[in-house]
């Protein structure tokens, strides 16, 4: 058996079975949490499917780099962005 995987090409998302990891989660949070946590199952494959959809298109339409930098400005400092400066820091006196 080969024990080396070749990718298409190098710059290839990871993939859980047919979705990017982005993709996969837009439809597993709601899953969890309206399925499970409220008890809502319908509900939840709805929003799910829907929220998936949502993120597909804005990919298409933008980009796939496009929601990068809305991580930044709008939700809290991660090991991501450790390099940058922090976001809600508006002026920096020296």
């Amino acid at each position: 058996m080969d024990k080396h995987r070749l990718l298409h090409h190098l710059d290839d998302p990871l993939r859980i079975l047919k979705w990017t990891i982005d993709e996969a989660f837009a439809l597993l949070v709601p899953s969890l949490v309206l399925g499970g946590g409220f008890g809502r199952p319908f509900v939840a494959i709805i929003v799910g499917v829907g929220s998936y959809w949502i993120l597909r298109e804005v990919k298409k339409r933008f980009g796939k780099k496009v929601l990068q930098p809305l991580l930044y400005w709008y939700f809290p400092p991660t090991k991501r962005f450790k390099r940058l400066p922090l976001s809600y820091i508006r002026e920096y006196f020296g």
